[in-house]
């Protein structure tokens, strides 16, 4: 890097090869060491520039990395594109190849690390006890374990308690629910048993033996096992009652 680096007169020089390399083709493929050193110098020294800014006057501008990127004619999405692919130490473009992998032990550490922080947490759990290395990101993530373990503790009583008072009182749609299944266990006749499985559903209505309902029967027995039958009648239901709702359909 430059010893002393200047805004405007990189901007000056990056302007100048952007210029000359959009005259040619302005994409990552064609993108040079030198234009990439550049564009990460100043990025990073813009970056530093902002973290060490003292309280500056009323009516006082620094211009930044945004600003920079609009004087030099590039959007900044593309840019931190690109330097991704830029290698400092070395000061210059990783291949495709290398990138790849750059890109696999980066997320091999992550993942190690995540690891890390929840062996810290399982560690703490076990033992009641704050482990020597804790830090704020282990205490996060051990927050977020009690409020998970929390949430899964209130959804398993609250499914216990639905599923006692069902016991107790079985609903309106257990009660239809069994109805339904009682009636699967029929559903493998023949056409001779459609007008006894009609009656036993005590259809209603000028359409109780409409073609419709037939033909609701005959897909049911075309099935090839009560579970699947079953599964069937549970859409339907559902269909059914999203078209009540969704069409304000009340019986007066």
């Amino acid at each position: 890097m430059l010893t002393v680096w200047n805004y405007e007169e990189s901007v000056r020089r990056v302007s100048e090869k952007v210029r000359e390399w959009k005259a040619v083709s302005l994409k990552k493929s064609t993108l040079t060491n030198e234009i990439a050193r550049e564009l990460y110098e100043a990025r990073e020294q813009l970056d530093a520039r902002g973290r060490n800014l003292p309280n500056v006057p009323n009516g006082t501008y620094e211009k930044g990395w945004r600003e920079y990127l609009e004087e030099v004619g590039l959007s900044k999405s593309t840019v931190h594109r690109w330097l991704e692919y830029y290698e400092p130490n070395e000061q210059r473009l990783l291949t495709d190849d290398e990138y790849e992998q750059r890109k696999r032990e980066e997320q091999r550490k992550k993942m190690d690390h995540e690891q890390a922080i929840k062996d810290k947490v399982q560690d703490r759990i076990q033992h009641n006890s704050i482990p020597s290395d804790w830090n704020d990101e282990a205490e996060q993530a051990y927050q977020e374990k009690l409020r998970q373990e929390q949430k899964n503790k209130e959804w398993r009583e609250r499914i216990k308690q639905e599923s006692e008072m069902r016991e107790k009182a079985p609903s309106k749609t257990d009660e239809a629910l069994k109805d339904f299944e009682e009636l699967l266990s029929d559903l493998n006749v023949q056409a001779e048993n459609r007008k006894k499985i009609t009656e036993k559903m005590r259809l209603t209505g000028d359409n109780a033996y409409h073609e419709f309902n037939q033909m609701l029967i005959d897909y049911l027995e075309s099935l090839d096992s009560d579970s699947q039958r079953l599964e069937a009648c549970y859409n339907g239901i559902k269909i059914f009652k999203a078209y009540i709702r969704d069409h304000n359909l009340v019986r007066a």
